[in-house]
């Protein structure tokens, strides 16, 4: 009875770990845009972007990338990230796609 207690602890926390990271893989978009001169600007996007559901991080570079990180059943097209960057003020330069690891 005590193997079984003290196995079934051991082998909870290795398998929660497995499932967590088999549902962290997703996808990763890399969006271009201008360079970036307002911090607020960038904030505002992102607000944008975290209200979407299956958008799980967000990242900015300075040189004017996002990266959103989102899970599997988002897709994001073109013509939503464009119109996204233009109402918040910012020029479309193009976007791609990778999965996550």
């Amino acid at each position: 009875m005590r193997l079984q207690v003290k196995l079934r602890l051991v082998l909870l926390p290795a398998a929660v770990l497995w499932i967590s990271s088999a549902a962290a893989q997703g996808r990763v978009y890399e969006i271009y845009t201008n360079e970036l001169t307002c911090d607020y600007c960038a904030w505002d996007l992102e607000q944008a972007f975290r209200r979407i559901p299956g958008v799980a991080d967000f990242e900015v570079d300075i040189d004017g990338i996002f990266f959103v990180h989102a899970d599997e059943t988002l897709v994001l097209d073109e013509a939503r990230v464009r119109k996204m960057l233009i109402d918040h003020g910012f020029d479309y330069r193009g976007m791609k796609e990778s999965k996550s690891e």
